[in-house]
């Protein structure tokens, strides 16, 4: 989906998600975390969310939800026809657009009534009367434009600092990165907790799995030993796969999870 040029600085990617039937009760239905806050708007279908093994959330058709940083695996369930609009931010750049601390929203997901207290039905409103999501998308993006706040001046460190996380995709110690800022460890996760939402370690460790799990299943950087270019060694591996995923990697591999992957490469 195309985003609008003023958006263009602070957003990773709009799209439209839709599932025409009913997922096997084979399909584990994993969303990993992304190291992306995402604003969605549900059009058709309903389906309930477990966050963090131990909350609930239940997304109703019509209703617009703000998907915090999430530290474990979400766990979906529901089917049937589902159509979702959703904007995913970049990691520096989600806390232009809301008015409470991005760390207050982690493994949570916000209701749209409480994201945008006076504005929630108008904007439901005015989706539903579009009717296409390709148009629901479109206006999705002129409300975000019209909540875009001035820039933190901590949002320049925060932006470089992620932007040498994903390219070295995880692999670097926080203390190079405080290094190459010139800022102590505990300054950066300030600017983390304050900009971003989750500490510079917790993205490193996401954006990492991220990378592993981007690869085939039978990619020997998945089940082989090119992972200990990645991690200290197997057991740290299989921990930290296990911790973002619910599985070790080979059992990963041999689960279906169509749902789950669907909604891991739109994110």
């Amino acid at each position: 989906m195309p985003i609008d040029t003023v958006l263009q600085p602070f957003l990773r990617k709009v799209w439209v998600f839709e599932s025409q039937n009913d997922v096997p009760l084979t399909d584990i239905k994993t969303v990993v975390p992304s190291g992306h806050i995402t604003l969605t708007f549900t059009y058709k279908g309903n389906y309930s969310t477990l966050v963090n093994s131990s909350s609930t959330f239940h997304t109703r058709e019509s209703t617009l939800s703000l998907i915090g940083h999430q530290s474990k695996p979400v766990l979906l369930s529901g089917g049937g026809h589902v159509v979702t609009v959703g904007v995913s931010f970049k990691p520096f750049a989600a806390y232009r657009f809301f008015p409470f601390p991005l760390q207050d929203v982690s493994d949570m997901i916000i209701p749209g009534d409480d994201l945008f207290t006076r504005d929630a039905d108008l904007l439901v409103e005015q989706l539903l009367s579009l009717g296409e999501p390709d148009r629901m998308a479109m206006k999705l993006q002129e409300f975000l434009i019209s909540k875009l706040s001035p820039a933190n001046n901590l949002e320049k460190i925060a932006h470089y600092t992620i932007d040498e996380i994903f390219r070295q995709k995880g692999q670097l110690p926080i203390s190079s990165l405080a290094n190459k800022t010139g800022y102590s460890q505990r300054h950066m996760n300030r600017v983390f907790n304050d900009i971003v939402g989750i500490s510079p370690k917790d993205m490193a460790r996401i954006i990492r799995i991220k990378h592993i799990l981007s690869v085939p299943r039978d990619s020997s950087l998945l089940l082989g030993a090119d992972y200990l270019d990645h991690f200290f060694d197997q057991a740290h591996y299989i921990k930290e796969f296990k911790y973002f995923t619910g599985y070790t990697p080979h059992r990963y591999t041999r689960v279906e999870n169509s749902f789950g992957s669907l909604f891991n490469r739109l994110e």
